[in-house]
C-alpha cells in the first residue's frame, strides 16, 4: 500500500507551517510566555503545551485551506499562468518576456529605484553624525537595517506618484511634484528634528496660512535655495514633457486606466486606517517593521523616515476610553464634586465683582542655572528669584523642550492634561478644539475675557480656538483689536515683554467693575537668538552647551534679564490697581540650546521651568501662600482660586482635588529625547521625584479615575458634563 500526497497541498503546508512559525507572536508565545513556570503542577505545564500545540496545528491547516480555496481563483491562475513553465525553454521564453515588459516600462523602474535612493538621504539625514567615521556607520546602518523602511517608503512614493500619472498621463510633472513634495517634507522634517526633536505632523499642515510666519524662522539662504529648485524643475520639466510627451505617455486604455486609479486609491485609503488594530494597513506597516512608538516621535522619524512617520499620525485617536464610561457614571461623578464644591467653598470667599485673573505665558522662560553641566557667572532672573520666595512657587512640569507653547497654553485654559491624550494627539490646538461641539475653558467663568498674544496669531489656529473658547478681543500683531504697545529691543524681531505688560495694563485698568481674565503669552525669548543686543552682561561654563551654541545661551540670558525686569514693573503697577487681581507666571518650556546634555538621563531636568503665584496689593489680606513646589500647567487654574481663596464650581473642585492631592502628571520625559511623546504618562512628587501610576495611594488613583473619565467625556465622549463644567460662580 503507497500514501500519494498532492505537490501543492505538500508545498501549501510546508509554507503555511514556515510563516506560523516566524509570526511574531508565536516567536513571543514560544520564547517568553512558555518560559512561565508551573511550580504547583507538572501536569499544568504539560496541558499548556500541549493546548498551544493544538492551537499551531488547528491554525496551520486552517491557513492551508484558505490558501488551498485562493489558487482556485482567477487572479491566481491568471498570475500562476505568466509564472508557471514545464521547460528550461519556455522559461527562457517568459524570463525573455519579462524582459522586454522590464524594458518598455523602465521609466517607472527608473522613478521607483530614484526615490529607494532619495528614501536613503532622507533618513540618513535626520540621523546625528559626527565625522566622517560615524557619517560611513550611519551610512552602513540605513542600508543593513532600514531595508524594509526603504521599501515600504519607496512603495508609497510610487503609489502616489502612479496615481497622478494614470490621473494626468504627464510623467514629468507628476515626477516634479512628487520630488517638490518629497523636497519640502525632507527639509522641513531635518530642522523641525534639529530644532525641536519631533517630526512634521498632519496637523502642521494647518498652519500652511501662516506660511510668512514659518518662512521667518528659516535661514535666508535655505529660502533662495529653495526657489532655485523649485523654479529650475518647473522650467526644466515643462521643457522635456513638452519635447518627449510621446516616449513617456501611457498606452493603457481608459478602462485600464480606470481601474487602476480606482485600485491606487484603494490602497492609498489604508493611510487612514493606519493605527486601526487589524486592518490591513495596520498589518501591512507592522510586516515592514515599521516603528510605533508613538510616545517617542523624534527616534521614531529617525527610523521610519518622514513619509512614514507622517502617515503614522494621519489615523489619530483622541483619548482611550475608560472602562465602564457611560452617562451614569458621568453624573455619578458630578454629583460628588458638586457636594465637594459645597464643602470648599465653605471657607471661601466670595468672587468680588471685579475679580481678575490673569495667566501669564513666558516664551522660554527658565533659570539655566538650574540645568546640569552648566554654571552661570551671576544671576540673569533677581527680581523673579525673591518674588519666588515670597509667595507661591517652584517648578512647572512641561511637555516640551524647545516648542510646545500651544499645547502647555491649551492646558492652562482648559485645565485638561495631555499626557492623558492618546499618542496621536500632538496638538490640541489644531487636532482637537475643531472637533469638540463645547470647548470648556476658564473663560467661562469670567464676565470679560482678553487675549493678549504680541506675535502673530495664525500659528495653531489661534484665532479660531481662541474665539470658540469665548474671548471678547484678541490683541495680536495686525489684529483688529490692535496692539498699541509694540517697541522692541535693539536687533530683536520679538515685540519686548515691556511692551506685553504695558498692553496688559491697559487692559487692565479699562475695566475695574466687572470680572476679568486675560491671557497674556510673552513672544521676547522665542528661538532664534542671535546677535540681539548692544550689550551682554552674563556668561556662562559647562558642557550642557555645544560651541555653535554657546552665543545663542548668552543672548538668551540677556533676554531673561530684559524680562526680569519688565515683571518687576508690572508687579509695582499690579499693587496700585484698585481691584483683586490674581497673577500666574510660568515659562513654556526651555529653548533648544542643551544638546551637549544626554537627554535621557537629564529629561526631567529639560522638562522643568518656573512658576509663580502672585495677588496683588488689594488682593492680600484674604489670600493664603500655598506650598506647590512642583505643578502641572493644567493645575494653575485650581492654584490660582486657592491662593485668591475664593469660591468654585463643581469642575474646578475636581482640579483643586487633583492639584492638591495628586502629584503632577506629565509626559514621561525620561523615555526619549523627542519633544512629544504623549501616551505614556508619569508623575513627580514635590520632591521632585518622578513616580508611576502604580504607586499612587488607593485615594489618589481614585481622584485620577474621577479626572480622566471627565477629560474623556469632554474630549472624546458624549459631553454629557460640558453644561456642568461652563457653569459660573454664584456671587
Amino acid at each position: 500500500m503507497s500514501l500519494r500526497v498532492n505537490g501543492t497541498i505538500l508545498s501549501t503546508s510546508l509554507i503555511v507551517t514556515i510563516v506560523l512559525a516566524y509570526w511574531p507572536l508565536i516567536s513571543y508565545r514560544v520564547t517568553t510566555y512558555e518560559k512561565k513556570s508551573f511550580p504547583a503542577s507538572g501536569k499544568a505545564w504539560l496541558l499548556n503545551i500541549f493546548e498551544f500545540a493544538g492551537i499551531y496545528l488547528l491554525a496551520a491547516i486552517l491557513f492551508t485551506l484558505v490558501c488551498l480555496v485562493l489558487q482556485k481563483t482567477w487572479p491566481f491562475k491568471k498570475i500562476n499562468s505568466y509564472l508557471a513553465f514545464n521547460s528550461l525553454s519556455e522559461l527562457s521564453q517568459k524570463l525573455h518576456t519579462i524582459k522586454e515588459w522590464l524594458y518598455k516600462k523602465r521609466a517607472i523602474f527608473y522613478v521607483g529605484i530614484f526615490f529607494y535612493f532619495f528614501t536613503f538621504v532622507q533618513i540618513f539625514l535626520l540621523e546625528k553624525k559626527e565625522g566622517w567615521k560615524q557619517t560611513i556607520q550611519v551610512a552602513l546602518k540605513v542600508f543593513a537595517q532600514r531595508q524594509s523602511i526603504l521599501i515600504l517608503t519607496t512603495f508609497i512614493i510610487m503609489a502616489f506618484f502612479l496615481l497622478l500619472l494614470l490621473l494626468t498621463n504627464r510623467f514629468w510633472y507628476v515626477f516634479s511634484i512628487t520630488l517638490v513634495i518629497n523636497l519640502l517634507l525632507t527639509v522641513s522634517s531635518v530642522l523641525k528634528v534639529t530644532l525641536r526633536e519631533e517630526p512634521v505632523f498632519p496637523s502642521d499642515l494647518k498652519m500652511l496660512n501662516s506660511i510668512s510666519e514659518l518662512l521667518a524662522m528659516v535661514s535666508p539662504i535655505l529660502i533662495g535655495a529653495g526657489i532655485i529648485v523649485v523654479v529650475f524643475l518647473t522650467i526644466s520639466s515643462i521643457i522635456i514633457q513638452r519635447k518627449l510627451q510621446h516616449r513617456y505617455a501611457l498606452k493603457f486604455n481608459w478602462k485600464k486606466r480606470v481601474i487602476g486609479i480606482l485600485t491606487l486609491l484603494v490602497l492609498l485609503s489604508g493611510v487612514f486606517f493606519i493605527n486601526h488594530k487589524n486592518s490591513p494597513s495596520y498589518l501591512l506597516f507592522n510586516l515592514f517593521r515599521v516603528n510605533k512608538t508613538f510616545f517617542n516621535q523624534g527616534d521614531a522619524v529617525r527610523e521610519n523616515g518622514p513619509i512614514i512617520q507622517f502617515l503614522n499620525n494621519i489615523d489619530i485617536e483622541i483619548m482611550p476610553e475608560p472602562e465602564g464610561y457611560s452617562k451614569e457614571k458621568i453624573e455619578e461623578i458630578m454629583k460628588k464634586y458638586d457636594i465637594e464644591a459645597e464643602n470648599i467653598n465653605k471657607t471661601r470667599h466670595d468672587w468680588l465683582n471685579n475679580q481678575t485673573l490673569i495667566l501669564n505665558l513666558s516664551e522660554s522662560f527658565s533659570d539655566p542655572s538650574r540645568l546640569p553641566n552648566v554654571t552661570v557667572s551671576g544671576n540673569p532672573i533677581p527680581e523673579i528669584s525673591q518674588i519666588k520666595k515670597d509667595t507661591t512657587s517652584g517648578l512647572m512640569l512641561s511637555s516640551g523642550y524647545g516648542g510646545g507653547t500651544a499645547n502647555i497654553e491649551w492646558q492652562g485654559l482648559t485645565g485638561l492634561d495631555i499626557s492623558s491624550l492618546s499618542p496621536t494627539l500632538v496638538t490640541p490646538y489644531t487636532q482637537l478644539v475643531d472637533t469638540q461641539q463645547v470647548s470648556p475653558s476658564i473663560t467661562d467663568l469670567f464676565d470679560e475675557k482678553i487675549a493678549i498674544h504680541p506675535f502673530t496669531a495664525s500659528l495653531y489656529k489661534r484665532k479660531e480656538v481662541f474665539e470658540k473658547f469665548g474671548f471678547d478681543q484678541f490683541y495680536y500683531v495686525d489684529s483688529p483689536d490692535q496692539l498699541t504697545y509694540t517697541d522692541k529691543i535693539a536687533r530683536n524681531r520679538y515685540i519686548s515683554d515691556e511692551s506685553a505688560y504695558k498692553e496688559t495694563l491697559k487692559a487692565l485698568q479699562s475695566n475695574t467693575e466687572t470680572t476679568q481674565f486675560i491671557q497674556l503669552s510673552t513672544m521676547q525669548n522665542h528661538m532664534p537668538y542671535g546677535d540681539f543686543y548692544d550689550q551682554n552682561d552674563f556668561s556662562f561654563e559647562g558642557t550642557a552647551v555645544i560651541d555653535s551654541k554657546k552665543h545663542e545661551l548668552v543672548t538668551f540670558m540677556q533676554g531673561l534679564n530684559y524680562t526680569d525686569k519688565a515683571v518687576k514693573e508690572f508687579i509695582e503697577e499690579l499693587d496700585k490697581i484698585q481691584k483683586p487681581i490674581t497673577f500666574v507666571f510660568y515659562g513654556d518650556h526651555l529653548p533648544p540650546l542643551y544638546s551637549g546634555n544626554d537627554m535621557k538621563k537629564y529629561g526631567l531636568e529639560h522638562h522643568e521651568t518656573d512658576y509663580f503665584i502672585y495677588s496683588n496689593a488689594y488682593s492680600r489680606g484674604q489670600m493664603q501662600k500655598l506650598n506647590k513646589k512642583v505643578v502641572s500647567p493644567n493645575n494653575f487654574s485650581a492654584l490660582a482660586f486657592e491662593q485668591a481663596n475664593i469660591k468654585v464650581t463643581p469642575f474646578y473642585a475636581l482640579l483643586t482635588q487633583v492639584a492638591n492631592d495628586l502629584p503632577a502628571a506629565t509626559i514621561d520625559p525620561v523615555s526619549s529625547v523627542s519633544n512629544r511623546y504623549n501616551g505614556k504618562q508619569i508623575f513627580v512628587t514635590d520632591k521632585n521625584k518622578m513616580i508611576s501610576e502604580n504607586e499612587l495611594t488607593k485615594a489618589q488613583k481614585e481622584i485620577l479615575a474621577d479626572y480622566n473619565y471627565i477629560q474623556y467625556d469632554l474630549t472624546a465622549g458624549e459631553q454629557y458634563s460640558a453644561s456642568w463644567a461652563q457653569q459660573t460662580v454664584k456671587k
